[in-house]
């Protein structure tokens, strides 16, 4: 497990330097700001990203899944490098690029693999070893109280089985290549399985599109006013709860 140190909020949260100034406010520092706030319940501070259990062990699988995690990495800095990728009007200085840098290098996953238990794993399955890595990770002192925390890694977890992996890895290998401009290629995206059980019996799970949604719910999930209803698209086919990034 990597460690980081705490958010240096000179970074984060930096002063006007003028009014008007439109760099304190920019996204990539108030995600920053979101990573200061460590709760002090786990021991994965000042980090983002999400637990992904592999379920996919068939022959050619260990370059398909190692392709899907770099492909995750390429979508996960794109989405935190979205304000700096574009053009500046030539009267606004350049953005300064250390809040995107220092995001960037606090994307961490932690990979669970076993083939002897996790092969062809089912959606509760993975939701149960999901459960006790959440106990693992818990401090000594949440799990006594049963406070748990609000950090999105301790909410959502990622399910690579093929499906999720083939879906991954139909995105482009350029994240700005969006659907428009090439609308016969849609973005991949990945099962996620929550720490809920649906009321009506069953793991909470859904799809979510790896190009913005995949991301937007990590930081804003811990949001104290978030509601997943809110955010919720219902799958026709199957009625699975589907976030895409359809037209971004």
């Amino acid at each position: 497990m990597a460690t980081f140190p705490p958010i240096d909020m000179a970074i984060a949260a930096p002063a006007f330097r003028f009014v008007g100034d439109d760099e304190p406010g920019r996204g990539p520092r108030r995600l920053l700001q979101v990573l200061a706030g460590h709760d002090e319940n786990h021991n994965y501070p000042y980090c983002w990203g999400y637990t992904i259990f592999r379920t996919v062990y068939t022959p050619g699988s260990d370059e398909a899944f190692a392709r899907a995690i770099e492909r995750l990495g390429i979508y996960a800095k794109a989405y935190v490098n979205d304000d700096i990728a574009s053009k500046r009007p030539p009267n606004k200085e350049p953005r300064d690029p250390r809040p995107n840098q220092d995001l960037c290098s606090r994307y961490y996953n932690e990979v669970v693999e076993d083939g002897e238990t996790l092969a062809n794993a089912s959606l509760e399955e993975v939701g149960r070893r999901f459960d006790a890595w959440i106990n693992e990770h818990l401090t000594p002192d949440a799990l006594q109280r049963g406070s748990g925390t609000s950090n999105a890694r301790f909410r959502f977890c990622l399910m690579l089985d093929q499906e999720s992996v083939d879906n991954i890895l139909a995105s482009p290998e350029e994240p700005y290549l969006s659907l428009r401009t090439d609308r016969q290629r849609q973005d991949g995206w990945v099962k996620v399985v929550t720490d809920e059980q649906r009321p009506e019996g069953g793991r909470l799970w859904f799809r979510v599109g790896i190009r913005h949604f995949l991301w937007s719910l990590w930081f804003d999930s811990q949001d104290p006013d978030f509601f997943l209803e809110e955010q919720e698209g219902v799958d026709e086919g199957d009625g699975v709860l589907t976030f895409m990034d359809h037209g971004r």
